[in-house]
């Protein structure tokens, strides 16, 4: 048996491993397990950070009252702008919330899925609601109907939703991170994920049927020692037919806000979610070559 191998079957906790991964079979050998560390999910925790910034400026901008008592021009001016700003502030948060969602979209990183997409909208969303509410509200006791009773926005609400939407994001993240755990053994490749106690599955990829394997290390990856490792299948392979079609003046604006609302940046490299491929574990390099070398033995095997 290969010096690596033999290292990594050493370090493995087996009776673990069988308890997690419940479809190894009794004549199968673990040889690595891993799960994904902190720093692969970290663009996830900047984002959870710069959801609070975001509310947490707005709040601290809305209840600031600059130049307060000062006499002359320039902070008679100041205290202008600061008023403009207290009827405009909410509807400057819509902007500001659905750029980051455009631009986290746009960088095609691993927050830039459709899930995350939605949710920083909504966000941003969620204030114009209220404000709408309100409108709504006054114009029912302007024509002499019983309004709605719903309050007013208050400023300091942003500091309450920042704190709100950040601990979701933070949460879920969390979870995903804890979700994914992955298992190497002299047969197959193991995916499981586990949400907490209401979901369980495990992917399996025969050794026998993979084509190829690929690392993905990103530049940060690379520093600190982590990064994916994806099974590449024929299924990975099959590359989709571009059909080309000539189109018309309302079908090229459709397309043009498509691209503006949709495009990504484009990735060279095949991009897999955590379910997919071994997402973000330590020393992606060795666990590479281990699995090549499980792979290479594994086939002499069936050819003898």
């Amino acid at each position: 048996m290969n010096e690596l191998v033999s290292e990594s079957r050493d370090l493995i906790d087996e009776d673990l491993a069988r308890k997690k991964f419940s479809l190894v079979d009794v004549n199968e050998t673990p040889i690595w397990m891993g799960s994904p560390t902190f720093l692969s999910y970290l663009p996830r925790y900047i984002l959870a950070a710069i959801i609070f910034a975001t509310h947490f400026i707005f709040y601290r901008v809305a209840v600031t009252v600059y130049a307060e008592g000062k006499d002359g021009l320039g902070y008679t001016i100041l205290r202008i702008i600061d008023q403009l700003f207290d009827l405009i502030d909410v509807f400057a948060f819509i902007i500001i919330m659905l750029m980051i969602a455009r631009i986290n979209h746009f960088l095609n990183i691993s927050t830039s899925n459709f899930k995350t997409t939605i949710f920083l909208i909504m966000i941003g969303l969620v204030p114009s609601f209220w404000f709408i509410i309100n409108i709504i509200d006054w114009i029912l006791v302007l024509i002499g109907k019983e309004g709605l009773n719903i309050p007013e926005w208050f400023d300091s609400w942003f500091l309450a939703l920042g704190i709100i939407n950040s601990l979701i994001f933070l949460l879920f993240t969390v979870i995903s991170q804890f979700s994914y755990s992955y298992l190497i053994t002299d047969n197959n490749i193991y995916i499981r994920r586990k949400i907490l106690f209401f979901y369980n599955s495990i992917t399996v990829f025969k050794l026998d049927e993979l084509v190829n394997l690929k690392t993905q290390i990103s530049y940060l990856g690379k520093v600190m020692g982590y990064g994916n490792i994806l099974p590449i299948t024929e299924g990975n392979l099959e590359l989709k037919l571009k059909v080309s079609s000539e189109r018309g003046g309302f079908q090229r604006v459709f397309q043009i806000i498509k691209v503006f609302i949709f495009y990504k940046r484009a990735k060279k490299d095949l991009s897999m979610p955590p379910s997919e491929c071994i997402f973000g574990v330590k020393k992606p390099m060795v666990v590479y070559e281990l699995a090549n070398e499980l792979i290479d033995t594994y086939n002499v095997e069936i050819e003898i």
